[in-house]
């Protein structure tokens, strides 16, 4: 049977790169978007908006994709925001905004769709962190303590539903080629590459490829891991 996987921001710059690559392969995909839709048209997908900060909005996604695509196999939460400022400069509001989007969010998704995934006794739920939840990086500490909250969410709800033939697991990409790295300037980016043992960006093919893994039936028991991908930078 040909799986489903929904793809929480999958208008991003990752999102974009996993849509290319999981639509060249034989899934199903659902796409979900706040305010910017997904670029382009791919086969056997369907599109939907969704503002994940909020729970009812999260809630009526999850219900619309099942209606939609009869079975969710896969969850990739990769939604995210980035709010550069020093702590002691951090706006209340942007803290709050990038727990909301970050971890919240991810959160909704799970509450809403595991019921389903127990239901048929499968599920793979994907939760996307970042190097920086396990390095630190300055003026990231909204973001760092967002994408460090999804990573104790991966090993508690791996253990809830272990049993169910349900895996959960993060991955923690370093600095790529795609996304976030845009907003980073390239006298920024040159320096990161010296210091990544690599001595290059990451390819987002390669996190769908490990995805692809994740979500296959060959990787039933791993599950409540955080898996880096990052070209050596952190041995975490």
């Amino acid at each position: 049977m040909k799986k489903t996987i929904l793809i929480m921001g999958s208008s991003g710059g990752l999102g974009q790169a996993m849509t290319q690559y999981f639509s060249e392969r034989d899934f199903n995909l659902a796409l979900h978007y706040n305010q910017n839709q997904t670029k382009g048209e791919f086969k056997n997908t369907k599109k939907y908006q969704a503002d994940i900060t909020q729970e009812s909005e999260v809630k009526l996604l999850i219900e619309k994709v099942i209606a939609d695509f009869g079975q969710v196999h896969a969850v990739i939460n990769n939604a995210g925001i980035s709010k550069s400022e020093i702590t002691w400069k951090t706006e209340a509001e942007n803290w709050n905004n990038t727990l909301a989007v970050n971890l919240s969010g991810p959160f909704f998704v799970a509450k809403y769709v595991l019921p389903h995934m127990r239901q048929n006794n499968f599920g793979r739920l994907i939760f996307i962190s970042s190097i920086v939840a396990q390095t630190g990086f300055v003026g990231t500490s909204a973001y760092a303590a967002s994408k460090s909250g999804l990573l104790g969410l991966t090993k508690s709800i791996a253990k809830e539903v272990a049993n169910k033939n349900i895996t959960v697991n993060a991955i923690a990409p370093g600095y790529f080629n795609a996304g976030m790295i845009n907003d980073v300037s390239e006298d920024l980016q040159e320096n990161l590459k010296q210091q990544i043992p690599t001595g290059k960006l990451g390819s987002p093919n390669e996190i769908a490829a490990l995805i692809e893994h994740l979500i296959s039936d060959n990787a039933s028991y791993i599950t409540g891991q955080t898996l880096s991908i990052n070209g050596g930078l952190s041995m975490q």
